[in-house]
């Protein structure tokens, strides 16, 4: 069971399959999970959540994941903000760009399972 004092996941993801998974293994492993599928609202509801941790995608429908990364960056308690970069776009540019922005994680979808993803919330989250 997740510490109930530091439990709260954003979710910002637009694939309403893996939304709806992730979010259900995440609720199941005792966390408090907010869902946004674009980078203006993930960015609203970092405001409204203020989560412990953001799970992100790049490929948004309005705006690339970094550049929502960048928008909560500079809002209030946004440069603590840890985030995690959840995408199907392999290493490169984009993860350079993830960690310069001080993600704690960059991980490509197509190669973690579920069970993996929660893992890696719970580690970041201890």
């Amino acid at each position: 069971m997740a510490d109930t004092t530091n439990n709260k996941v954003l979710l910002i993801e637009d694939d309403v399959f893996m939304v709806d998974l992730l979010s259900k293994d995440l609720a199941k492993s005792g966390f408090s999970v907010e869902i946004a599928r674009t980078g203006k609202e993930g960015v609203e509801k970092y405001q409204a959540f203020v989560p412990n941790l953001m799970l992100l995608d790049i490929m948004l429908p309005d705006q690339d994941g970094l550049e929502t990364l960048r928008q909560i960056r500079r809002m209030p308690g946004g440069p603590e903000a840890k985030a995690i970069i959840l995408s199907n776009i392999a290493e490169g540019p984009q993860a350079d760009e993830a960690k310069r922005l001080g993600a704690v994680g960059y991980y490509v979808k197509a190669n973690l399972t579920l069970t993996e993803i929660v893992e890696a919330v719970r580690t970041v989250l201890k």
